[in-house]
């Protein structure tokens, strides 16, 4: 398949869909042509979800805007393709959000997708620039010591919501003491290109 090909058929798309197609294909390309490390799925593709398919089995392409975009567009699991420090899974929640303990302080931060019976939630901790976080919404950030349903968390963390899933993501500080630089905004994340 080719690029025009490519374009051709995002532009057959239902109207409803074709934006969030294009911005997927603007994500993949840079200066006209689909980017190095997509190139291979594109020509092994017959069609746009073909293509879309195969970045998103590359687990050098999990850091790419385009594969979050994909990711949520398509509502295809993510989680189990990073590695998190620690996952609590089926969590029941009672308030319509999550319970974040900061001493006598409780903060609730809402989830999205509680509906009916199903009052359960997942969390996830990953490490600084362990997960791509366009998949997810940004909440805020949070630092101290601090507990979310018994799990016992310490340090600055980021909060995003995604789904059913709490996330948090450790910050990593560099000498200086400021938070490092992630890798994977700074073109030196473990893709291909």
């Amino acid at each position: 398949m080719t690029l025009d090909e490519l374009m051709k058929e995002v532009d057959e798309q239902p109207e409803r869909q074709r934006k969030e197609f294009k911005e997927i294909i603007t994500l993949s390309t840079l200066g006209g042509d689909i980017l190095p490390n997509m190139k291979e799925h594109l020509e092994k593709a017959n069609t746009l979800r073909e293509f879309l398919h195969y970045m998103y089995e590359d687990d050098n392409c999990r850091y790419e805007k385009a594969w979050a975009l994909w990711v949520k567009m398509a509502n295809l699991p993510w989680y189990e393709r990073f590695v998190p420090e620690f996952v609590n899974e089926g969590v029941v929640i009672e308030h319509g959000g999550a319970v974040v303990e900061c001493g006598e302080s409780m903060i609730l931060i809402p989830v999205r997708g509680i509906r009916g019976r199903d009052r359960t939630i997942d969390i996830y901790v990953y490490p600084d620039d362990g997960f791509n976080v366009d998949v997810a919404e940004y909440l805020g950030s949070i630092s101290g010591k601090f507990t979310c349903y018994e799990l016992p968390l310490e340090g600055t963390f980021d909060i995003y919501r995604a789904g059913k899933a709490l996330v948090f993501e450790r910050w990593a500080f560099d000498e200086l003491g400021g938070r490092r630089e992630r890798p994977s905004r700074k073109g030196a994340c473990p893709c291909k290109v």
